[in-house]
């Protein structure tokens, strides 16, 4: 290695370790921000109802699990989900619904701006290529089952797996390229509905 570049790299090493945590840490946010609704480029109506077309319709807006009370507390839906907010079954049902509202005030219940009701796998690429396309944040939840909020984020798209709930029971499985290497076995196949928070966004 030369000197003169061997020189230029510690000159280049000081100047970043001389910086402010607090700007690493404001550049780190802008590398990792996403599309927020009050951003030019959050993806237009007509953008979402292409999304919605690829994904048979099954395009929704989550309200806020306790919306209706904030807008009517004596309400008939207010009512309902004061009565039914300790059945897990009831919250699992619901694209907003967390089993808790919180895990050591490290986050709170926020629906999302948009949610598809996957029914199967070309749902969940669908929304997944949407995102990814425009920066938006991403959350995956099943019946919502995570205690550290990783299946809520406010301002994201929502990939709902609830309704694909599909098992499969297999008597005798053998991994993809095994045939021959390894005995068969008995094996469950379920579908993403079936378990908890997946994946999150930032």
């Amino acid at each position: 290695m030369r000197r003169r570049s061997l020189l230029k790299g510690v000159t280049a090493l000081s100047v970043l370790f001389a910086l402010p945590a607090s700007w690493c840490a404001q550049a780190s946010r802008h590398a990792l921000r996403r599309v927020r609704p009050s951003d030019p480029l959050w993806p237009s109506a007509a953008s979402w109802q292409k999304l919605k077309d690829s994904v048979g319709g099954n395009l929704i807006e989550p309200k806020p699990l306790f919306g209706a009370c904030q807008t009517e507390a004596d309400g008939v839906a207010c009512r309902d989900v004061l009565q039914n907010i300790t059945n897990p079954f009831y919250i699992g049902e619901q694209p907003s619904g967390t089993q808790v509202s919180g895990w050591l005030d490290a986050w709170t219940p926020a629906a999302s701006a948009y949610a598809v009701k996957a029914q199967n796998t070309a749902d969940v690429v669908a929304a997944v290529n949407f995102a990814r396309r425009n920066n938006l944040r991403l959350v995956v939840k099943g019946p919502g089952h995570s205690y550290q909020g990783t299946s809520n984020a406010a301002d994201s798209l929502l990939v709902w797996t609830r309704a694909m709930q599909k098992v499969t029971l297999h008597e005798s499985f053998v991994p993809r390229g095994c045939t021959g290497k390894v005995a068969p076995l008995p094996a469950v196949t379920a579908e993403a509905g079936q378990f908890g928070s997946i994946s999150t966004m930032p």
